[in-house]
């Protein structure tokens, strides 16, 4: 084959296509518009094929076993509330498709659907949000008929992951459905997708379960319960501190036997040192008087030793390794902090950290926070805002779109800074200014009352916009010549610096401008 072209130049020789080439799969060309590839996640039956090698890890079992890590793990449960509490605290509203009234009317429509169902808001979000933690998270739908005639919204319900047996997907592997396990009688529901409200973690793994925070703190959490049961078993095992007695008891049981004490006294004098024993515990009343009397050598000496015949004292030992182990469950509680993003809850339990840090930390956690507001944002738009035009047969083009708050971190002391610094630089924040309203909701204060907008036009034309309508200004002489006032005034306020400029020019650039904007 030669490799010159029409013109007579060499040129690279094209490939040959090889169907298949080695692995023997014949190449295809599909079009634009159809599905090649397949998912990650084998599937059968509807059911996930886990990799996991730990049984407690897979299908509902995982489930149960993350329940359980929530609920007896102190800094998870901590966290997951931090977290939850602040995803339901972003205020949602309604943003109009447009600026037409209609528009504006279906979006004021929305909000009253979301405040007219039997479970509020806010707890629906707050329920929504555990799909970070779990992997997924799934509620269903009931639609109701208004007395409006309006189809809205009963009531949004959870249905648990652990109830959630088998999935339903198309070929691309979208989810199509969920086969549920009633927990009351055991028999399997379907629950289509259209049906349901589905947000999924498949950052990481693209199975319909997705891969939460929880899968990543189960290995920590296993070995923190480890070393809290090997903590506590150093602290039940730990004798120092018991007391431990000694007294002449052999000496005294031979002294009964002998006949020279009788049983009575030799109880008697046993009695304080027993008593001792069964209740040590430190109170002011608390004391012993002990015979400082010692044993003698057996020897014609009889020379005292050092060894007293009653006595009491304390066992002494090492510690155990009981800081080390302290340190351990420490380190293992920041990792899994560390995880959930809520490390800054630890700042302060030791000597190390500081509010700059900690200010950091939180700001970084209300951006965790943000990302997972705005995926169930798309959501709610998708599954819920679709679901009410396609019912009630709106005209798509007037369809809102959700508005969320943004949870961050707000320091008042350094916005209030900001804006003074902003000042003197020159800028000047108006009476009107949003910022105004901002700062009073961070410091929890009223709303500022709204104002009367005055109209520059009648002002400048001698009506008093805060007289009734066609109230002339008393004070205004349509006959007068602005121009010869503020000549006079400049004249009669004469600067006592030559330097600055006088009154009367400023107040004639001020009407000058004034007039400039109400042309």
């Amino acid at each position: 084959m030669s490799n010159r072209n029409s013109k007579g130049q060499f040129q690279k020789a094209a490939p040959e296509k090889i169907l298949g080439g080695s692995t023997g799969v014949e190449a295809t060309n599909p079009g634009p518009f159809s599905v090649v590839g397949a998912p990650g996640t084998a599937i059968y039956g509807g059911q996930v094929v886990s990799k996991e090698k730990e049984s407690r890890l897979i299908g509902r079992q995982k489930y149960i076993t993350f329940s359980n890590m929530l609920a007896n793990t102190a800094i998870v449960a901590a966290g997951v509330r931090y977290f939850t509490d602040l995803a339901s605290k972003a205020e949602w509203s309604v943003e109009a498709a447009d600026d037409s009234s209609k528009a504006e009317e279906m979006a004021e429509l929305v909000e009253e659907i979301m405040q007219d169902m039997t479970t509020p808001w806010h707890r629906v979000i707050k329920r929504l949000s555990m799909f970070t933690m779990f992997g997924f998270a799934l509620a269903e739908w009931t639609a109701k008929r208004r007395e409006d005639g309006v189809i809205g919204l009963l009531d949004i319900e959870p249905r648990s992951q652990k109830t959630i047996e088998k999935w339903e997907l198309d070929m691309s592997g979208t989810v199509t459905g969920f086969i549920q396990t009633n927990p009351q009688t055991g028999a399997e529901i379907y629950l289509p997708r259209g049906k349901c409200i589905y947000v999924v973690d498949d950052t990481l793994d693209d199975s319909p379960e997705g891969l939460g925070l929880f899968r990543h703190l189960v290995k920590i959490a296993e070995r923190l319960e480890k070393y809290e049961l090997l903590e506590h078993w150093g602290f039940e095992t730990d004798l120092r501190g018991v007391p431990v007695a000694r007294g002449p008891f052999t000496d005294l049981e031979q002294m009964v036997q002998a006949g020279t004490l009788s049983r009575a006294q030799a109880t008697a004098l046993k009695a304080p040192m027993l008593d001792f024993i069964e209740n040590h515990n430190r109170s002011p009343e608390m004391g012993m008087l002990l015979d400082s009397r010692t044993y003698q050598t057996t020897d014609e000496r009889s020379t005292p030793s050092p060894v007293k015949q009653w006595d009491v004292e304390l066992l002494k030992g090492d510690p155990q390794g009981q800081e080390e182990m302290a340190a351990a469950v420490e380190r293992l509680n920041r990792e899994m902090a560390r995880v959930l993003g809520v490390e800054q809850l630890l700042l302060g339990s030791d000597s190390s950290g500081s509010h700059a840090l900690s200010r950091d930390k939180t700001q970084a956690f209300g951006l965790m926070v943000d990302s997972a507001i705005k995926e169930m944002k798309e959501v709610m738009e998708r599954d819920l805002l679709d679901t009410l035009w396609a019912l009630n047969g709106w005209d798509e083009d007037l369809k809102p779109k959700f508005k969320i708050e943004k949870i961050q971190y707000r320091d008042i002391e350094q916005v209030t800074g900001a804006l003074e610094q902003l000042s003197r630089a020159g800028f000047t924040m108006d009476a009107n200014d949003p910022a105004g309203d901002e700062i009073r909701a961070i410091l929890g204060l009223s709303a500022r009352p709204e104002q009367e907008e005055i109209d520059m036009d009648l002002a400048l034309n001698g009506v008093n916009p805060m007289l009734p309508d066609g109230t002339p200004n008393p004070a205004f002489d349509p006959e007068a010549d602005p121009e010869e006032d503020l000549e006079e005034s400049e004249e009669a306020t004469e600067p006592e610096d030559k330097g600055k400029e006088p009154k009367g020019k400023k107040l004639k650039k001020a009407l000058e401008r004034m007039r400039r904007r109400t042309r």
